[in-house]
């Protein structure tokens, strides 16, 4: 059972956010490599890339830059679970062991966690802004996230053995904080890159596929190498930290790239545009309260009606669904249903596959976290180059990643006495096979759904939908990991 905590700790949100689509690196070649079925929404693209000379984004440097940000949306958090168990719950919480809090602190960490992540993407919907006040947004949850990891780091060596319960208490603030603050950095990212081309809002979910795989590994050498659990959580925060802070320094130096600038002009563009024709409409004044306009740097702030959000959310429900269906479908069975399937016979820790020795947790840590990022990450770098089928034909490939569930189900899930239905699917090659085809299916259609999104509307939604995305998102992972408690429930005895 302490295999499974550990090994649900490692992976509760690497996941988070698997998400973004991509496409070639110029309007040219995107029309040249999509199929007839993409050709109109893909010449859409083409023709606002047309609007004006398209600078050269020399050394791709603001891709790797927004890879960079990619794997700053996950790293705080994926490292504070991944240590978790041997940290919080096993070290400082060692004196409350056998107390309600202690026993159930991953339920408390899932609560604290993704409530105020799915709240602040909710609200940062409604709070619209654009261009500057997005890169606001950005580096003020930024600079939230840098505090939280240094007073993370601190309380690594303040003794806190004869107060186990206000640290409990100190630590689950520090959480509802940093969702929080990651909430309206993701989203925020999003809702820029949504008007930018599909490479760079692929490139936010590849670097947190990326941040998933380094994760994992490094989980891995920790458990071969390092013993001293304080060493281990101030090398995990310690790297958390340095990250953050290099996304800080390389995200403002987007400011003064051309390539940079001429998104962001030519977003503002688009949106003046759009102010402009509803400034000539009679019911102008019902359809948005605008502040003023003031160049590229401006918020071009909207107070958007409801019903402006519900004409949205007609014209990009169908991306959105799929967004939604395809992080429902993952976060339903990773990690927590697949770190209950027992593969082999377990003894003293140690489980025999093909004739040979393995720790349990490091099998998992291979088969289940290694693996799932390895291929989630292989299927959104394919993404870049193959986009099929169509926005318009997408649900039906997505819709049938739902089988994953049941099949997964009637593996040896909940072994032992306590399963109720028979074990239909058994082999560790059957297991290792179907993670990997979930993975690079939850990568590739995660890839796909974030990057048509933004594109089906007009470019002066694009930003809102992209926040629009995260929102969805966010919900798909907090709705499956809910859903794993049912499953338990219908499995067990």
């Amino acid at each position: 059972m302490d295999c499974n905590r550990r090994a649900a700790s490692t992976g509760m949100t690497e996941i988070v956010d698997d998400t973004v689509a991509a496409a070639s690196h110029n309007s040219s070649t995107e029309g040249n490599t999509a199929s007839n079925e993409n050709a109109p929404f893909l010449e859409k693209e083409q023709l606002q890339e047309e609007e004006g000379l398209l600078p050269n984004d020399r050394w791709k440097l603001v891709y790797f830059i927004i890879l960079l940000q990619g794997i700053g949306t996950l790293l705080p958090w994926n490292t504070f679970l991944t240590i978790a168990k041997d940290y919080f719950i096993d070290f400082k919480l060692e004196n409350a062991n056998g107390t309600e809090y202690q026993q159930n602190f991953f339920s408390y960490l899932g609560v604290c966690s993704q409530i105020p992540n799915l709240l602040l993407n909710f609200l940062n919907l409604f709070i619209v802004a654009n261009g500057a006040g997005l890169v606001r947004r950005i580096f003020g949850s930024l600079i939230f996230i840098i505090v939280v990891c240094l007073f993370t780091i601190i309380m690594i060596f303040v003794p806190s053995n004869t107060w186990p319960f206000t640290f409990f208490l100190i630590t689950m603030i520090s959480v509802v904080a940093l969702n929080s603050a990651n909430g309206v950095y993701q989203n925020s990212i999003y809702g820029l890159m949504a008007d930018f081309p599909f490479t760079y809002t692929n490139a936010v979910i590849l670097g947190s596929n990326l941040c998933g795989i380094f994760v994992s590994v490094l989980a891995i050498l920790m458990l071969l190498f390092v013993q001293d659990i304080q060493l281990a959580a101030t090398i995990y925060f310690g790297i958390a930290l340095l990250t953050v802070v290099f996304c800080a320094v390389t995200f403002h130096l987007l400011s003064k790239n051309s390539f940079y600038r001429y998104y962001v002009k030519k977003a503002a563009r688009a949106r003046e545009q759009k102010r402009n024709s509803l400034l000539n409409t009679s019911d102008a004044s019902a359809e948005s309260q605008k502040v003023p306009p003031g160049g590229e740097d401006d918020d071009i702030a909207q107070r958007l009606p409801l019903s402006a959000y519900i004409s949205i959310l007609k014209e990009a429900w169908q991306p959105l669904f799929n967004v939604f269906i395809v992080f429902f479908v993952t976060l339903a069975l990773f990690p927590a249903v697949l770190v209950k399937i027992q593969v082999g016979e377990q003894i003293d820790g140690y489980i025999e596959i093909l004739g040979i020795k393995i720790q349990a947790d490091l099998f998992t840590a291979l088969a289940v976290f290694l693996n799932f990022n390895v291929f989630a990450t292989l299927g959104n770098f394919i993404a870049n180059f193959v986009q099929w089928p169509s926005p318009k034909y997408l649900t039906y490939a997505v819709v049938p990643r739902l089988l994953f569930i049941p099949i997964f189900l009637f593996c040896n899930y909940i072994p032992a006495n306590n399963r109720v239905f028979p074990v239909l699917i058994s082999g560790e090659w059957n297991y290792i096979v179907l993670i990997s085809l979930m993975s690079i299916t939850h990568g590739y259609y995660s890839s796909l759904s974030m990057m048509y999104a933004p594109k089906v509307v007009e470019p002066s939604k694009s930003g809102t939908v992209g926040m629009m995305s995260a929102f969805f998102l966010i919900l798909g992972i907090t709705i499956g990991i809910i859903f794993t408690f049912v499953e338990s429930i219908i499995f067990s005895a």
